[in-house]
């Protein structure tokens, strides 16, 4: 199995889903999948890719500038961004659990369409790591889009996001029982009872003043 300088990436057209927690409460949805493949080189890939659909009633012109910044709706879950994604399209950014860290920069922003879309990249990072996920460096650790769809004045906001690393385990399940930890004890809990509802409550706030 060659990991050699970190460089691995695979077209995951051999993806095996495994299908994840789901949770629908009135207009929003989060729904979690599950996937391991391999690569040519014989390396264990698994990952969690997530779609989180909701809708803001208010048009996308009001929900842009809180989406865009996603400092204003996940400081509470101790995520802090180095600046706000929806005006650094072709440069990079650090995403944090502290305030002010100027470490290393792990994602790119690839494509902003204001009050449309944002693209984030996180390329096979050069040092080695996972990024905090579980496994091992040497894949790119996640890709992610941001989109609101305005139909007749209400917004509705779709999220997909993906994450993967190299795994050691013997086989699949062993290679997502630390993701189905981490998703299950965590993630779930974080888009469902809070990312969700501050970006809400930040739109519904800039509206009353």
């Amino acid at each position: 199995m060659n990991m050699n300088k970190f460089s691995i990436e695979a077209t995951a057209t051999n993806r095996q889903y495994v299908d994840g927690p789901a949770r629908v409460n009135g207009d929003e949805n989060v729904h979690q999948r599950y996937f391991t493949y391999q690569t040519a080189d014989g390396a264990l890939i698994a990952g969690v890719s997530c779609s989180v659909m909701f809708t803001i009633d208010r048009p996308a012109r009001d929900v842009w500038p809180y989406l865009q910044d996603f400092n204003s709706w996940q400081n509470a879950s101790k995520h802090y961004y180095s600046g706000e994604l929806g005006k650094l399209e072709g440069k990079t950014f650090r995403l944090s659990d502290r305030p002010n860290d100027d470490g290393p920069h792990y994602y790119e922003v690839v494509k902003v369409i204001p009050e449309y879309l944002i693209v984030v990249n996180q390329p096979v990072p050069t040092d080695g790591t996972s990024a905090g996920l579980p496994g091992l460096g040497g894949v790119s650790p996640g890709f992610h889009v941001f989109m609101l769809n305005e139909h007749e004045g209400r917004t509705t906001v779709s999220v997909m996001m993906d994450h993967s690393s190299i795994s050691e385990a013997k086989n699949d399940q062993e290679a997502l029982k630390p993701w189905r930890d981490v998703v299950e004890t965590h993630w779930m809990t974080k888009w469902c009872d809070e990312f969700i509802r501050n970006l809400k409550a930040r739109v519904r706030e800039g509206q009353a003043h």
